[in-house]
């Protein structure tokens, strides 16, 4: 994705590739630029299809002197239901130097999956690192076309990074090229997006959110007559192709209307600002072109030059990756590791991370001495001890609150599913039961909130259950679904300690769990059985308000889809009748 590359790394590509470009006008030559690496094998691996993307990168690798292997996805053993990763594998043994892929796939986050497997499997085997660069797969991203366009933009610009303001138009749900650009156009210090489509074409929620949460100022308009009604427009106008044959019968009813708020007309050349410049990653739909071709001769074309910038910004990427480029890299050393994830925060959050926030109530030690298991001790990201005051070790009085026969021995999980509504509360209880197999005696039970009707929390008591005996798995997978709830150890009738619960930085290794994309890489349907479910926690990206400010998310690593606690885990939710409550 974008991100892998750092801002200074994403500079680099752009002030090489622009090196590279003037050295070609100059007629200067271009060995300097070149890897000539007989050894070194570049496959492009298209499993959907592809001109300008292919195309360019095999005549990047042919700049270069590598070997270009033109992967023939529909004859080969793909069709008989291998994955990609074994099909990866035995690609790599194929060179004795270096090999490079290029992929493009309808199954999302294949890269991130494959520079993990196959970069542990070269190291076993004893192979050259395989590097991967992301053709675009599927809706979720498509970064070199990112860089091709951040460069044509800056050209545009003069070089000028002060700000920018840019409409991005079309399809903008399924065009994964404007996906990326919510990291890309990071690279101004100012940015101004105009999203022009209809609703049924909108930029998907999640991306918007990410611009806003960087920062960037947003504004939405139905139709570019609606856009040109008012005075602010950009310079910058850039197309997407429709993709209207991947949204059902009810969308195509409307194929027309949608393409007509979204296609350039003659009428409004004169209301555009002077300088305007058309940007389109092509192809263009020859039947029905949101650009059409009397654009083409027109001062409005900088799709043209975008296109062959793809070549050149391409063979700046396969330099990096091979190697050839980097000894002139300079870091400014005013940015730290970008995470992979836009909104990923990798250090320990402070506060109540329960589905709805809410305070912490008590400090908490940044240690766990608990004198128990070293899984405990090893757990101390998503599991802390709440300091007691003696008053507090009392005999169990929350069971009786609730009608339940109080426990001697055993643990208490209390808060669960605090402020959440009653049936939610009595589904998480059941699910907390059923996957962590707490099926034996005991019982549970709801706490209605006097302040906030319809809303309260879970308690549930298993009598006789050692909790010294947990090993890491049941501890995270507890904490994974409870966040913010406590789990108590009771001792001859009494709290000997008591420990709150915080969402995991990590989920992952669990069989419960599941991207509920279904393009996902990691998702059951395509069938790459090597690729386990992973999930990096995150705060929710959403703009509604004070209301959803500190709510806690999960973002899956491989295609960065984010989901809300109820969504990770694979689990039918009891839904209460009146007698059960």
């Amino acid at each position: 994705i974008v991100n892998d590359l750092s801002l200074d790394e994403q500079w680099y590509v752009y002030h090489k590739t622009r090196e590279l470009k003037e050295a070609i006008r100059t007629g200067e030559n271009l060995d300097q630029f070149r890897l000539q690496n007989r050894e070194a094998a570049v496959y492009t691996i298209f499993m959907e299809d592809s001109t300008r993307t292919k195309e360019s990168f095999r005549n990047a690798a042919e700049f270069h002197g590598l070997k270009v292997n033109v992967f023939d996805a529909k004859t080969s053993s793909f069709q008989k239901n291998e994955t990609i990763t074994d099909t990866i594998k035995m690609l790599c043994g194929y060179s004795t130097g270096q090999s490079l892929f290029v992929v493009r796939s309808k199954v999302e986050g294949v890269c991130r999956w494959l520079e993990e497997a196959i970069t542990k499997y070269c190291k076993q085997r004893g192979f050259p690192r395989a590097s991967f660069i992301n053709a675009g797969d599927g809706r979720h991203e498509h970064p070199s076309q990112e860089m091709l366009d951040e460069f044509s933009f800056l050209e545009t610009k003069g070089w000028d990074t002060s700000s920018i303001h840019v409409a991005l138009l079309g399809d903008l749900f399924h065009g994964r090229t404007v996906h990326s650009k919510v990291d890309g156009l990071r690279i101004y210090r100012k940015v101004f997006v105009d999203l022009v489509a209809p609703a049924e074409l909108a930029l998907p929620k999640m991306y918007e959110d990410r611009m806003v949460a960087r920062g960037y100022v947003v504004r939405r308009f139905a139709s570019i007559d609606e856009y040109l009604a008012q005075d602010k427009v950009a310079k910058i106008w850039y197309f997407t192709r429709l993709q209207l044959e991947r949204m059902g019968d009810k969308v195509l009813d409307k194929s027309m209307e949608l393409r007509t708020a979204v296609t350039m007309r003659r009428d409004f050349v004169p209301l555009l600002p002077e300088g305007t410049k058309f940007f389109h990653p092509l192809p263009r739909d020859a039947r029905y072109p949101t650009l059409p071709f009397w654009l083409d001769g027109t001062e409005l074309n900088g799709w043209d030059q975008q296109s062959q910038n793809g070549y050149f910004t391409r063979i700046v990427l396969l330099g990096m990756l091979g190697g050839h480029f980097g000894d002139d890299f300079r870091s400014s050393g005013k940015e730290g590791t970008l995470p992979t994830s836009p909104l990923l925060l990798k250090s320990p959050f402070t506060g109540d991370f329960s589905p709805t926030s809410g305070p912490l109530g008590a400090d908490m030690p940044d240690d766990l001495d608990l004198g128990y298991s070293p899984a405990f001790l090893a757990a101390t990201d998503f599991i802390k001890e709440v300091a007691m005051a003696p008053t507090e070790s009392c005999p169990d009085k929350v069971s009786e609150e609730v009608g339940l026969v109080p426990i001697a021995n055993g643990i208490i999980i209390d808060n669960l599913a605090s402020g959440q509504s009653i049936e939610q509360v009595w589904s998480l209880m059941y699910m907390v039961r059923d996957i962590l197999d707490l099926h034996s005696v005991g019982g549970q039970g709801v706490r209605s909130s006097e302040e906030f009707p319809g809303k309260g929390s879970g308690f549930i008591s298993v009598p006789d259950v050692d909790v010294s005996s947990w090993d890491r798995q049941p501890l995270k997978r507890l904490a994974a679904m409870a966040p913010g709830s406590t789990l108590k150890v009771m001792k001859n009738g009494k709290v000997e300690r008591e420990f709150r619960l915080q969402v995991p930085p990590r989920v992952y290794n669990f069989k419960d769990i599941s991207c509920k994309n279904t393009a996902c890489v990691s998702h059951p349907k395509n069938m790459q059985h090597e690729v386990e479910p992973f999930f990096e926690r995150c705060r929710h990206a959403g703009t509604g308000g004070e209301e959803q400010k500190d709510v806690m998310a999960f973002n899956c690593k491989y295609c960065e889809t984010q989901h809300n606690f109820w969504e990770i885990w694979n689990y039918e939710f009891h839904r209460p009748t009146d007698a059960t409550i």
